[in-house]
């Protein structure tokens, strides 16, 4: 059960970022539960609400032997079911190098430190090389076995919303996606087969009868974003309909879209923080091998976190001073009833010891100026901390997975680009079998993300004149950026040392509209 402060963070963080974004969500998921909803309205990108499937039995056929639960139990299978299976494969080992092949497709999920994450059965997920293989998150409850929010905490149905309002007045390009996403996710016919032969042998009630919501309703919980008409959201759905070009396999496209899709989030929720001025990333080409690249880069990071912390705190003070009204008039009365009070404020539900706190501070309260400095202050000290850690994590875990940046031992976070995260934003931008000069790719960085990377963006963004380092650093990032690309089959160099961005992919286009 959530805490007070952490009913009170989810809050807050839903009238900044929506509802609702989540730190136990890791970047795969952000793309299963995306790809969950959008198989689940038949790839329709306005739809209202989605079907879910659990296929309980045929994950507990594959993540046999699992843990289950919290209490050290192992998921089995039970003899009706095993008796099932035999009579679909008389041949015991072939049951067992199919369920093999299964679990070899299990999508690996890591925490901050690079450790594997400790899941149940029914939090496992596959690499969805076929449409048939997504399945939501699941809770076992003694007998019973329903649908959850832990993992899939609704952060992919909030960017299929981002989508959604960005293809509202695009009907071509909402198409588009559509197209290809049904094309890619039910292209593997043989998958289709054999998992269809598991699930309706080991799965007879599956389907949801009920809609899960996808706009406003009336009595269920439903995803909501503070913003719906905003210009970033066509970006996203153009990025993604450039990405979905490629003439790859599902396995591989997966990497990219857990990257680009990490990437727009990333950029949302950054720039739903920004006060005053644009935010910049300076980019780490040299992976650590410079201290001075890397302390700026960190530098970088630690300011944009700091929009955040000053974004939630303004927010916070909002929300305190407007959730009291006639602090003069109400004193008295708030002094006898406290828990009235803190129902007010939203904190009704805080853990005893900081109850008590407040509680304590609000007795000593004169007058209305007490309220609204020494208690203000107790207030946001007891739900401060929490609320930032909250909010940080949620994007130092989006960047992470996102491979756009992350940390090593005895360094700070800081902004960097993995072989996955450089290809998306690649391929997201220069069509399949097209080219780009390096020089505008790097401008087209700076000027359409805020990336600084080489000495044109550093003289342009003034963080060359802030460091004071000398510009043969930033020379030799930009250069180690143009290697990176190289050793990825991304740029080519010509005779007369003309460097070019390239797509080296065939189009899906003319296989898509066949």
């Amino acid at each position: 059960m959530a805490s007070g402060v952490e009913t009170f963070s989810a809050n807050l963080t839903s009238k900044i970022w929506g509802h609702r974004f989540m730190d136990g969500q890791k970047g795969p998921e952000y793309v299963l539960e995306f790809l969950n909803v959008l198989v689940g309205t038949n790839y329709d990108l306005h739809a209202s609400g989605y079907y879910r499937k659990k296929n309980s039995g045929f994950r507990q056929f594959v993540f046999e032997g699992d843990k289950e639960g919290s209490k050290n139990d192992i998921v089995s299978l039970s003899e009706e079911q095993k008796k099932t299976l035999y009579s679909l494969m008389e041949d015991s080992e072939k049951i067992d190098v199919v369920r093999e092949f299964f679990r070899n497709l299990e999508v690996p999920l890591y925490d901050g430190r690079g450790k594997e994450a400790n899941r149940s059965w029914y939090a496992k997920s596959l690499y969805p090389i076929h449409e048939s293989l997504l399945f939501f998150e699941l809770r076992k409850n003694k007998n019973s076995i329903s649908f959850e929010r832990n993992f899939y905490a609704r952060g992919g149905e909030l960017y299929y919303l981002m989508l959604s309002y960005g293809t509202e007045k695009d009907s071509n390009l909402k198409e588009k996606i559509e197209t290809k996403m049904k094309f890619l996710l039910q292209r593997n016919k043989s998958i289709e087969s054999i998992t269809n032969l598991f699930t309706n042998a080991l799965d007879k009630e599956e389907s949801e009868q009920e809609l899960a919501p996808l706009r406003k309703h009336e009595t269920r919980e439903y995803p909501q974003l503070p913003v719906t008409n905003h210009p970033m959201f066509l970006k996203f759905a153009n990025e993604l309909n450039n990405l979905l070009n490629l003439k790859i396999d599902i396995y591989e496209m997966f990497k990219l879209l857990s990257s680009l899709i990490c990437f727009q989030l990333f950029r949302y929720l950054q720039q739903r923080v920004e006060i005053n001025e644009r935010s910049l990333f300076f980019i780490d080409c040299l992976d650590g091998q410079s201290k001075q690249i890397q302390k700026l880069s960190a530098e970088s990071f630690i300011k944009n976190e700091l929009n955040i912390k000053e974004k939630f705190e303004e927010e916070f003070g909002q929300l305190f001073y407007h959730s009291l009204d006639d602090i003069e008039g109400n004193l008295i009365f708030w002094k006898e009833n406290p828990t009235i009070f803190l129902k007010e404020i939203k904190l009704d539900s805080l853990q005893n010891a900081r109850k008590q706190r407040v509680i304590k501070t609000l007795q000593s309260c004169q007058n209305a100026k007490d309220v609204s400095t020494k208690l203000f202050k107790v207030v946001k000290e007891v739900v401060g901390d929490q609320l930032k850690k909250h909010q940080l994590n949620i994007v130092r875990g989006i960047v992470r997975d996102g491979g756009i940046g992350g940390f090593r031992s005895g360094s700070k976070y800081r902004y960097f680009m993995s072989d996955n995260f450089l290809k998306a934003i690649v391929f997201c931008n220069i069509q399949p079998k097209q080219e780009m000069e390096f020089s505008d790719f790097i401008d087209l960085l700076y000027t359409e993300y805020g990336f600084v990377i080489g000495e044109k963006q550093a003289r342009n963004s003034d963080i060359y004149s802030q460091s004071r380092l000398n510009i043969s650093y930033f020379q030799k990032n930009e250069i180690s950026l143009r290697q990176k690309l190289k050793q990825n089959g991304l740029l080519i160099e010509y005779s007369d040392a003309t460097a070019m961005i390239y797509n080296p992919f065939e189009s899906i286009l003319e296989e898509v509209l066949a």
